[in-house]
């Protein structure tokens, strides 16, 4: 009697919910034929099943039939997520990899326990609290190195041409950097390269202006390639700072009362006035979209590079009663001019993400005569459909080799192992005492016993490698070598530092300047 009674409460609670429609009764029997579905694989299917693990595939099939974005997160999902929009965790700071079995620092972030102890690059912590480091899982270096602010933890450091040496750290609130790069490129050029739109960015993002504008910045790039977005709202204060006039930064159009507004910008006299640049490519989504597509409707900044990801829709959190939530998509978003950059999904989630792959998106005949034209604030044309085109198309060509390909992405962090077994060198040691990290992007070469090295290390990766792989991606790979070593050296600035001189898109947006200068007059 319980149980039936609980069955008609939750049938009567249906019903109230999508209300006494036409559709009430076919919903009705389909909730019977799933509950039954439940029931019976429960009682009958040949081996015991772990339910919870069933219930939440029936959640993640439900909201999969909607869109690529709404989404189910369980409890450890849900603290993963806010945590990452939220700024920061607590810990001792370090940015890490398990190498050989062991945590390796990659390297430790600056103004944390790890930095303050002097922990370095290619450190291997292993011990923790006196217990064996040895082959532990990603899951249980959070587990033991994560705490509560103020609490201790101690740890056993192996060091390269050293005894191994213990440290107490004390944990502290670490923060998850949405800037992960500002620095100038030239005695004009500033630039910020941002991972993310969390509660923290436009802080970050301020603070590092202010530190270029005192550096005698007049002109500045945004990189939000391979950006996957965020907060939307921390876009739209992004957007304000630049925009000297009253204007729409977006609008979005929803079915639920609330999910249909309009963003406009407050005029202010602090508003910035230099041209703006800002790169993408198809990693650059949601928030990062927003962005571009504002910068491009109002004529404020030219985009540069390819054209990006096509996620135009906003999604709420809604909690669940047992600690879970959905990421549920309640209205679609479109730039100043009215477009809508969200890709079809008509087809399907797999063939959605697969078109980002193989679709040539930069046909630019076909986009004239396939996409929805609009026109930007001075009568620029542009266009909706699918991401935002940019004024300007790069193509990341690199066309690497297979091996060099596998040296990068290794699971084993081979260019990191390498990369440091350079920097512990005397030479190079010797060069950077004497030497600042232009003199080191500009002058400082591997050597022919580097690159020898290197060539065996390509060859045992890959059976057909060849001679002509190493010489034809010589130059990126040397790059990429040096960035990792600026990394360990000089923090992460200096690495995206490396990286930028030789960027084919940062080095063909520095040409496009005087294109920019002339939108803002």
């Amino acid at each position: 009697m319980i149980k039936r009674t609980k069955y008609i409460f939750l049938t009567l609670s249906i019903i109230l919910f999508i209300g006494f429609s036409s559709n009430a009764n076919n919903y009705i029997k389909k909730w019977k034929t799933l509950t039954q579905v439940i029931r019976l694989v429960n009682e009958n299917y040949v081996e015991e099943v772990d339910m919870n693990e069933i219930l939440d595939g029936a959640i993640i099939g439900l909201l999969d039939k909607l869109d690529p974005h709404s989404s189910y997160l369980n409890v450890e999902l849900l603290e993963e997520m806010q945590e990452n929009f939220s700024g920061e965790f607590e810990g001792i700071g370090i940015e890490f990899s398990i190498i050989d079995g062991y945590i390796t620092i990659i390297s430790p972030i600056p103004e944390t326990p790890s930095d303050r102890a002097g922990l370095l690059s290619g450190d291997k912590i292993v011990k923790i609290n006196d217990e064996s480091a040895y082959k532990i899982t990603q899951k249980d270096v959070f587990n033991k190195l994560r705490g509560p602010k103020n609490s201790k933890v101690n740890i056993t450091i192996r060091r390269a041409g050293a005894d191994d040496f213990s440290v107490d750290l004390i944990r502290a609130k670490i923060p998850i950097h949405s800037v992960l790069a500002s620095f100038m490129i030239d005695n004009n050029t500033g630039y910020v390269k941002l991972n993310r739109f969390s509660h923290t960015t436009m802080d970050e993002f301020s603070n590092a202006l202010n530190d270029l504008e005192q550096l005698g910045m007049s002109q500045l790039i945004i990189d939000l390639r391979n950006n996957p977005g965020g907060l939307m709202h921390q876009a739209v204060q992004m957007v304000d700072m630049f925009i000297n006039s009253h204007d729409k930064i977006l609008f979005t159009k929803g079915r639920i009362r609330g999910s249909s507004k309009e963003e406009w910008s407050r005029k202010s006299s602090k508003d910035k006035k230099y041209p703006v640049i800002v790169l993408i490519n198809r990693g650059s989504a949601s928030a990062s979209e927003i962005v571009a597509g504002a910068f491009q409707d109002l004529d404020r900044g030219l985009v540069v590079g390819e054209t990006s990801f096509g996620k135009g829709s906003v999604q709420n959190l809604l909690e669940l009663n047992d600690g879970s939530a959905i990421k549920l998509t309640i209205a679609k978003y479109y730039t100043p001019s009215g477009r809508s950059i969200q890709r079809p999904y008509d087809k399907g989630v797999d063939e959605y993400y697969l078109d980002l792959s193989e679709e040539n998106r930069e046909d630019l005949d076909s986009l004239s005569t396939e996409r929805p034209i609009f026109k930007t604030k001075s009568g620029r044309t542009v266009y909706g459909g699918g991401g935002i085109t940019p004024d300007v198309f790069v193509e990341s060509d690199l066309n690497l080799s297979k091996s060099t390909s596998l040296f990068l992405t290794s699971a084993d962090r081979l260019l990191f192992n390498f990369s440091e077994k350079i920097k512990n060198e005397d030479e190079i040691n010797n060069f950077i005492d004497s030497h600042s990290i232009n003199d080191f992007i500009t002058d400082y070469k591997l050597s022919k016993k580097h690159k020898s090295d290197l060539k065996i290390i390509l060859s045992d990766l890959d059976d057909e490698f060849k001679d002509e792989d190493l010489k034809k991606d010589w130059e990126f790979i040397e790059n990429r070598i040096k960035a990792q070593m600026a990394n360990s050296i000089w923090g992460k600035s200096a690495m995206y530092q490396v990286n930028l001189s030789k960027d084919q898109i940062a080095q063909d947006a520095l040409k496009q300047f005087p294109a920019a200068h002339l939108l803002i007059k």
